[in-house]
């Protein structure tokens, strides 16, 4: 009889979860691009109530995603590409009917509403890149291929915030001009989002992939509730097809990167696992969190070799020269917060020489991931990192920080990574205004180029001013003296000290004394009083050395 009853409840509940869903079927005209939705909320404080959605096509499930659908006017417009459905039709489904309202505002167009804006919103980054509509963390899959360079990320396309994970994708001829493509990744299934991971190329076939003379870009991701996944593009980046074998890695973790490794002729993941515990002597099991390295001949069956223990998520390994010591080179391991070691690695075991650094002092930098496939003749080691800027009452969030070269230098201190901008952010130079070889004491420079978009360089001589730095817009970079400290940051100087700033509209970045100390920080500039101003301060008597003054205003990195 309990088994009747439980049988006869979930036929109801199947019943009554059918009769609460509502769907459309949409044409999509023969010059229609997206399928736009409209969208309530786009600050930290809205709560309103979220619905389950799906697009579908032909019976197949494209995407299915949560979402805030307006009831009455939007905040702002989500959307779906359509151009590969040109005359046919789409269906729309929403499962709660709190969601009539905004389902029947759904439409299929050649735009998006506020496209005739895009680019030019009161509080989108100039220099750094962010999406055109939803939210953005991670970078993903960053990859050369092909003529292009490849920045996949993470991306909410139907929120403000986080959530929905699907990667979004962009690409560039120069690493400084974007062009946003419709997102690589979907989520069918919204219980298997695609979570972060890395890109690579198989120009020896190891695993087979190569069709009609074609080595694909291969995305390395995780598959939430799945594992370790391999997804394959035979057009450059922009559609992806799930490789049958998946997962090639179940484990408790995520966040796979690939590279290949020579000396011992086989492919090693780096990946965040909670997979393995260790005895204590009590007896007792703990957890690790640890970066885990598995090893593998074709991409598709892998085989665990050890693992670095206290690191979190997004992990990186790679091999740089050190700077100054020809023929050295040393092995960098990193997670998201940016924080390193140094050591050796054989191909299966990374051997801690070096513990812990910090990379950024700032506080809004996470989950960086560095370019795979750079061609010989470039040889750079170029990193993009999540820059945790948030901007409320605008139709998109978050963005990625300038992509810098990676250094490592043996130093007093050790071996220190230094971050600095890569050299063509001169493409986007416009004005500029320079100053050499000036003393000043207990007063001002200011420079005539002021504003929110800026590259600002200055070099000064140790000297005897007790307080001297910049002030960028209201932004402060102090140099004590007395302290030995910049701003709360203790580091002494010897004899110079170079301070070089990228500021955005939403953020600045800073490299001190070519990226020994990296700062990014979540700032406003659109809102503050514009001004760049060297200052000094202290007794009158005591003088500043400036030795160079650089204020260059940028161009925008958007194709408007």
């Amino acid at each position: 009889m309990k088994t009747l009853i439980t049988s006869i409840f979930l036929i109801f509940a199947t019943i009554s979860s059918i009769a609460q869903t509502l769907s459309r079927e949409i044409k999509v005209e023969n010059q229609d691009r997206y399928l736009n939705f409209p969208v309530a909320g786009w600050s930290s404080d809205f709560e309103g109530e979220q619905q389950m959605m799906r697009i579908i096509h032909d019976g197949t499930v494209l995407d299915e995603f949560s979402i805030s659908l307006a009831a009455g006017d939007a905040d702002w417009w989500a959307f779906f590409p359509v151009e590969n459905f040109r005359g046919e039709t789409i269906t729309v489904e929403v499962d709660d009917p709190s969601g009539k309202n905004g389902l029947n505002q759904v439409f299929s167009d050649a735009e998006f509403p506020g496209s005739d804006q895009l680019y030019n919103e009161r509080y989108r980054q100039q220099v750094h890149f962010s999406s055109r509509r939803g939210w953005n963390n991670d970078p993903n899959g960053l990859i050369w291929y092909e003529g292009e360079w490849h920045l996949f990320y993470q991306h909410n396309p139907y929120g403000w915030a986080w959530g929905n994970m699907h990667w979004g994708h962009a690409v560039s001829t120069d690493l400084v001009h974007w062009r946003e493509l419709p997102d690589a990744l979907y989520s069918p299934d919204h219980d298997h989002m695609a979570f972060s991971g890395g890109a690579m190329v198989d120009p020896e076939n190891t695993a087979g992939f190569r069709r009609n003379g074609v080595d694909p870009l291969i995305a390395t991701y995780t598959r939430t509730g799945s594992g370790e996944h391999l997804a394959l593009s035979y057009d450059n980046g922009r559609t992806f097809e799930e490789y049958e074998g998946n997962p090639v890695v179940e484990h408790r973790g995520r966040d796979p990167k690939v590279f290949w490794y020579e000396p011992g002729n086989h492919w090693v993941m780096i990946v965040y696992s909670e997979s393995h515990t260790r005895e204590l002597a009590s007896g007792e099991e703990v957890r690790l969190y640890q970066h885990s390295i598995y090893t593998s001949s074709n991409l598709k069956e892998w085989t665990y070799q050890s693992g670095v223990t206290n690191f979190f998520e997004c992990p990186e390994l790679f091999e740089l020269p050190v700077r100054g010591e020809p023929g050295a080179s040393k092995w960098v391991m990193y997670d998201a917060d940016g924080k390193y070691v140094v050591g050796t690695f054989d191909g299966k075991k990374f051997n801690v020489e070096q513990g812990l650094r910090q990379f950024d002092y700032g506080g809004d930098f996470y989950a960086s991931q560095t370019f795979a496939n750079v061609p010989e003749e470039d040889g750079r080691r170029i990193q993009i990192g999540w820059f945790q800027t948030e901007t409320p009452y605008m139709p998109f969030n978050q963005s990625m920080t300038f992509p810098t070269e990676l250094n490592l230098r043996k130093t007093d201190d050790g071996y220190l990574l230094y971050p600095r901008p890569i050299r063509e952010i001169k493409k986007l130079h416009t004005r500029s205004y320079r100053l050499e070889n000036r003393v000043i004491s207990d007063t001002t420079i200011s420079s005539p180029i002021r504003g929110d978009q800026l590259h600002v360089i200055a070099e000064f001589d140790k000297g005897e001013s007790t307080q001297f730095g910049l002030n960028v817009n209201g932004y402060e970079l102090t140099y004590n003296l007395l302290r030995s400290t910049l701003n709360d940051t203790f580091y002494p100087i010897e004899e110079t000290l170079k301070l070089e700033l990228i500021v955005d509209r939403m953020g600045i970045e800073v490299f001190v004394n070519d990226g020994e100390l990296y700062y990014v920080e979540e700032y406003n500039s659109v809102d503050a009083e514009h001004l760049v101003e060297i200052f000094s301060r202290g007794r009158s008597s005591s003088t500043l050395q400036i030795k160079s003054f650089e204020v260059h205003e940028l161009s925008s990195i958007w194709n408007k």
